[in-house]
């Protein structure tokens, strides 16, 4: 089963509920697909592995053969390209999505495509199992080009199950990962911010048509109650991790509440358990 731990804001305690799973459930892939900003790793104790580059094909000017039309700037919907009316036209290629529409439209094939490296791909092994991270590069945009290869990698695993850490929040990359998983796990606050961006990643998975299901982290710090969002989308409370200063420390430390914390530990093993019987 592939689980993506989503949550509508950062912060929520995403990557430590992901990090716990893998640990509850050894053999499982990890999997970091919050490529802005990976961290599950850290989490993880991971060290090492082999990288690879993510490539992408970006447009490029051959300025001898352009006659300068202009059509290669009309055509992208990325602003990727600029062009004033006459002259050559501009490729900036930090902003180049690789979606091939302006050679296609080229009359005399002086815009070309060459790859980039738009990110790496890091796996080995955490934590006793399989594990595998994108990395955007720095100034790169290709958010989702990055996620969708690491998914592509994380099969060369043949893992069972897949915790699928994915990026917070409702835009692309968070509904690309969202898509690629078979039942999402939603991580929220109790809080008036926390609830309201749960409902907006919420109303995205139910238009992906995804299995979901809510874990309620840093429970007491909040006394917000979900009962009408779990009524409007259907979904239900898995478990719930109290704010606890241990759990605080572990993350202040890199370390997983998981290893250091025999509460959070056993309320994982119910969360597994009722992930079974829910997704099952």
């Amino acid at each position: 089963m592939k689980i993506a731990v989503a949550s509508g804001k950062g912060g929520a305690g995403k990557t430590s509920i992901a990090a716990s799973l893998v640990l509850g459930r050894p053999g499982s892939l990890a999997m970091d697909l919050d490529v802005e900003e990976p961290n599950l790793g850290i989490l993880l104790g991971f060290e090492g592995g082999t990288t690879r580059p993510v490539l992408q094909p970006v447009a490029f000017l051959e300025p001898d053969l352009c006659s300068a039309c202009g059509r290669c700037a009309q055509v992208c919907e990325f602003g990727a390209i600029a062009w004033f009316g006459s002259g050559l036209p501009v490729v900036n290629e930090s902003l180049c999505h690789g979606c091939g529409a302006c050679p296609l439209v080229c009359p005399t094939g002086a815009m070309r495509e060459r790859d980039r490296e738009v990110g790496t791909i890091r796996s080995g092994t955490a934590a006793g199992g399989p594990f595998i991270e994108g990395r955007l590069r720095v100034g790169s945009v290709s958010t989702v080009r990055v996620i969708d290869e690491t998914i592509r990698a994380g099969t060369e695993f043949k893992a069972h199950d897949w915790i699928m850490d994915g990026p917070p929040g409702v835009s692309c990359p968070a509904a690309t990962v969202l898509r690629a998983a078979d039942a999402a796990l939603m991580v929220a606050e109790p809080t008036p911010f926390g609830l309201s961006d749960l409902a907006s990643v919420l109303e995205v998975a139910s238009d992906l048509k995804k299995p979901t299901a809510i874990v309620v982290n840093k429970a007491g710090l909040g006394e917000r109650p979900l009962d009408d969002l779990c009524r409007r989308f259907s979904v239900k409370v898995l478990e719930s991790f109290p704010f606890t200063r241990s759990a605080a420390e572990a993350g202040a430390l890199g370390r997983c509440p998981y290893g250091t914390d025999a509460d959070w530990a056993a309320r994982t093993g119910r969360l597994w358990r009722a992930i079974e019987r829910t997704f099952s």
